[in-house]
């Protein structure tokens, strides 16, 4: 999974991505894949793997409320199997490496991912988020059968300068270097002879880079072709193995990111409630309906909707609303300084995610080829298509409704 390629990007900078191209010419290309909604990293992830929505799956957001305050989602916050799970339930071989919401003990072979610090060190900001115990048991790598032992490979990433410090460049440098150690320790794992049937790894830079620089920076798309050439890695390695011609690979994005020219201060605006802001999403707890009906009174004052769905699993639905921010606009906290006043205000983010419900920005791609894989094009796709295509791949019937693109042509 390579974070934060939009539909758009992918084939606006074609000759920036030839890997990522040319298994879509010799295998299967989605046009259009609808993300999850919201269009946020952790439901991203998690739809990949469940296959349902976040109604179902109950990650509805890169936070969820636990009933007191909003804190951010760990695997264990997951509600039902996800693929790992199922697949080692199956007799599958299962390695997760540096993917996000999988708990450890559904692989036989688990690393963290290296962004798991932004969960567990968060102690610093003004207002502590507690480190949680489904962030802090991944930390340890898991190798049940001696497979990574064998590749001589590094597979921590604690070397690498804490990139939560507040200094944009080391967090930056850090994920570029901890991106290549995931993508190496999978090629190395995929090659193996007696490697997983199943193996799921991810790429952050390419977000991390558009939310710091913006989605039509020179740099943002050096973080794409960066995400590209380590693919490239991964296909070297299966090829050099000899493994090339009979392995699937499936690469696919999150979500998708798109330009914002303005950021609301949900704080500023409602300085009584408790709020959670998601990129375009905004999530508000609230009490009863009369407080719903006033909390949606103040943010329409500044043309922000509620949501017509919300992404609520039933039994918080009752405390809880999600709103989306006008068109190019997006939530953040205040920053430092400037207008204590101020209700929005240039964005920290140029560019985000989990914008309006059928923002075109937030599409993202599919790619796929291998011996299991038709030679399609597909224009469209439904978000839960790919746990559909992947659950396919290794002999298992989808966890939801969603239709395997491996028999897009049957």
């Amino acid at each position: 999974m390579i974070d934060g390629i939009s539909a758009d990007a992918f084939d606006r900078h074609a000759a920036d991505l030839p890997t990522l191209h040319a298994l879509a010419s010799r295998g299967l290309h989605v046009d259009r894949l609808a993300s999850s909604l919201p269009a946020t990293s952790l439901p991203g992830r998690t739809g990949i793997v469940t296959g349902v929505s976040p109604v179902e799956h109950g990650i509805y957001g890169n936070t969820i409320h636990d009933g007191e305050r909003f804190r951010y989602a760990t695997p264990d916050d997951v509600r039902v199997p996800t693929l790992p799970r199922r697949a080692r339930d199956f007799g599958r071989s299962v390695a997760v490496l540096g993917y996000g919401m999988i708990r450890p003990e559904d692989a036989a072979t688990f690393v963290s991912p290296w962004w798991v610090s932004e969960m567990i060190q968060r102690g610093r900001d003004a207002e502590p988020i507690p480190a949680s115990h489904g962030w802090l048991r991944t930390l340890e790598p898991r190798d049940e059968h001696g497979a990574l032992g064998r590749l001589d490979v590094e597979v921590r990433t604690s070397d690498l300068p804490d990139p939560y410090t507040g200094d944009r460049s080391i967090y930056l440098l850090t994920g570029v270097e901890a991106d290549r150690r995931m993508v190496r320790m999978a090629s190395r794992l995929a090659a193996a002879a007696d490697g997983p049937d199943l193996l799921l790894a991810e790429v952050l830079v390419p977000d991390s880079v558009q939310h710091v620089a913006g989605e039509g920076h020179p740099y943002a798309t050096w973080s794409m072709a960066y995400a590209d050439a380590l693919v490239a890695t991964l296909l070297d390695e299966l090829e050099r193995s000899g493994r090339r011609d009979d392995t699937n690979v499936v690469v696919v994005s999150d979500h998708g990111h798109g330009a914002v020219e303005r950021a609301f201060y949900p704080e500023r605006i409602l300085p009584d409630v408790d709020t959670a802001p998601e990129g375009g999403t905004l999530f508000v707890a609230v009490s009863n309906e009369a407080h719903l009906r006033e909390v949606s009174e103040r943010l329409a004052e500044h043309g922000i909707e509620p949501y017509a769905a919300p992404p609520f699993p039933p039994d918080v639905a009752e405390h809880l609303a999600a709103f989306a921010a006008p068109e190019r606009a997006a939530f953040e906290r205040a920053p430092e300084g400037g207008d204590p006043e101020a209700v929005s205000g240039p964005p920290g983010y140029p560019s985000t995610h989990g914008l309006k419900p059928g923002t075109a920005s937030d599409d993202r791609f599919f790619v796929a080829a291998g011996p299991d894989i038709p030679r399609a094009h597909v224009p469209h796709a439904e978000a839960d298509a790919v746990e559909a295509t992947l659950a396919d791949l290794v002999g298992l019937a989808p966890a939801g409704t969603g239709r395997s693109l491996a028999h897009s042509q049957d």
